[in-house]
């Protein structure tokens, strides 16, 4: 099982199929008798677990980047919008 559990983790990957995914190969391999059902259970909770974990850590670092960084909302859009609809409208006023 161990080393079954570690082949299919790396093939998996968890950034190259989705837990959805994942999870009905696991059921592929217990309904062809290759995994027994508490393996199966196993490894889906594993892999749910993983994922989670690397989930949390990509959030971490993302928000770690970010964390200085400042974003237009949309009112500071709707701002700038009307001030260049403005503009747009003097300019072709003096032409």
């Amino acid at each position: 099982m161990d080393e079954l559990k570690k082949v299919l983790l790396a093939g998996i990957g968890l950034t190259s199929m989705t837990l959805e995914k994942a999870d009905s190969f696991v059921k592929e391999l217990v309904e062809k008798g290759r995994l027994t059902v508490e393996e199966g259970k196993e490894l889906q909770s594993e892999l749910k677990r993983k994922s989670e974990d690397e989930l949390k850590d990509l959030t971490d670092k993302i928000n770690t980047k970010t964390k200085g960084m400042q974003y237009a909302t949309k009112e500071d859009v709707a701002r700038l919008e009307e001030k260049l609809d403005t503009l747009l409208k003097q300019k072709e006023d003096t032409e």
